[in-house]
């Protein structure tokens, strides 16, 4: 699995995956602080030399961005404070205050989870 060494020189493993409840507690993080439409969940990888894991989405079907965290284990609970990068391509979809509840709006936002 991994590809450390390997000839073409990658620096990423790849087949990753994650749970829909985890994958769920990152969209909660987001639309507490942004107002999206849809994600789709493009993939899992893991930086070989840093050991941080790199989850790729898409948002509104458009802005491509990611999300870095260091364990797996992190996306296990609710995410509170997740900001969206380039600043400049979300400026238009952060909330002017966050929401407190994000439960509810999950049925809301269209989802495509890793693997579908």
């Amino acid at each position: 699995m991994f590809s450390l060494n390997h000839p073409n020189g990658k620096i990423f493993e790849n087949k990753l995956t994650l749970t829909k409840t985890q994958q769920d507690n990152v969209v909660k993080g987001i639309v507490k602080n942004y107002d999206i439409d849809s994600i789709e969940f493009l993939e899992l990888k893991k930086d070989i030399k840093t050991g941080t894991y790199h989850l790729i989405f898409i948002i509104n079907d458009k802005i491509k961005t990611g999300l870095s965290v260091s364990r797996i284990d992190e996306l296990n609970s609710n995410l509170n404070n997740i900001g969206l990068s380039p600043i400049e391509n979300f400026k238009e979809l952060k909330r002017g205050q966050p929401l407190d509840e994000t439960e509810e709006i999950l049925n809301f936002i269209k989802v495509k989870y890793i693997g579908e």
